[in-house]
């Protein structure tokens, strides 16, 4: 028996596979131009990644606005003891780094400082949080029909543990894949198979960008929003179709499906910038919204320096 299955509408997450927001400099009206930086780290990173621009003055006489790009700063790193530098990537238009010359360990604080080509300085600190392992995947499933068809559709949440006697701040997202092609060798041998990927759509994600903040349920056990997965579908002519959909599942319509989740504990700084900007952007061009001040911990700048620590779990679907 055929069965044939569509992705719903899914929203890009950025968070899931970085967990960072920047907000565009031209949005940072501020009465000078100052120093913008925004870099995110994590026990978890590989490479290192700094992005440092230029806030555009609410007032410029400049008959020429210069790039809000900054190629040409020195950025450093410290944990105390040890301290590195980055270097420039002109194709990213970012600063990066080697994770491996200064690992990012839990509960260390960094220092960020960037300094500009005309001398101006500004620093950043950040204090790496504990990681919060997931306790729990769950993979429910409805069955409806329409005129021509059955359908089956999956959904996913899931649950972890928050530690006692401290405030804790979190962003989750996920992603489905499956392998949807083959790439043979020249003598017609399979070498190895293209996943497809789709970020999970978490029904929170345009509303609270999948933040959760712990101070009202401390020491409790939190849970995700749910996510649609994927819909299978039968259609109504084959032979014991309305049979036949009871038993669909994601793994034997899709070879290799899988669900990898992923949670952040954040420190505060990084849940107070990334909602203030979501608040920013949801506020958009219109006049009659509040302004929202975007918050910043870099001192004699703007932007944002914080760390996370990730924890993820891969599903293989059956």
């Amino acid at each position: 028996m055929k069965s044939l299955f569509y992705l719903l509408p899914v929203l890009l997450i950025t968070a899931c596979t970085n967990l960072k927001t920047e907000v565009n400099p031209s949005m940072l009206n501020d009465q000078s131009e100052k120093i913008v930086v925004n870099s995110y780290i994590s026990p978890q990173d590989t490479l290192l990644k700094v992005k440092v621009s230029r806030s555009k003055p609410a007032v410029s006489g400049a008959a020429v606005v210069p790039p809000f790009n900054v190629n040409n700063a020195t950025v450093s790193l410290s944990d105390g003891s040890r301290s590195i530098l980055f270097t420039y990537n002109n194709t990213a238009e970012y600063y990066q780094a080697k994770a491996t010359l200064l690992p990012i360990q839990t509960g260390k604080t960094y220092t960020l400082t960037v300094t500009s080509a005309d001398g101006k300085q500004v620093t950043a600190q950040s204090t790496v949080p504990n990681q919060v392992p997931i306790s729990s995947i769950s993979l429910d499933s409805t069955i409806s029909s329409t005129s021509t068809e059955w359908q089956k559709s999956f959904r996913v949440h899931f649950t972890w543990q928050d530690p006692t006697a401290e405030t804790n701040y979190y962003m989750y997202c996920g992603y489905f894949a499956w392998n949807s092609k083959i790439a043979p060798t020249a003598n017609g041998k399979v070498k190895s198979t293209v996943p497809a990927v789709a970020p999970l759509p978490f029904i929170t994600q345009a509303t609270t960008d999948n933040l959760i903040c712990d101070n009202l349920q401390q020491g409790g056990a939190l849970s995700t929003q749910s996510a649609d997965v994927v819909t299978l579908t039968i259609n109504k002519q084959e032979a014991n179709a309305a049979e036949a959909i009871k038993h669909l599942s994601v793994g034997k319509s899709l070879p290799g499906a899988r669900l990898t989740l992923r949670l952040a504990n954040t420190d505060a700084f990084f849940y107070t910038y990334t909602s203030a900007v979501l608040r920013q952007k949801q506020a958009g061009t219109n006049p009659f919204a509040e302004p929202v001040p975007i918050p910043t911990n870099v001192k004699g700048g703007l932007g944002c320096f914080a760390a996370y620590n990730r924890t993820e779990k891969v599903l293989l679907l059956k």
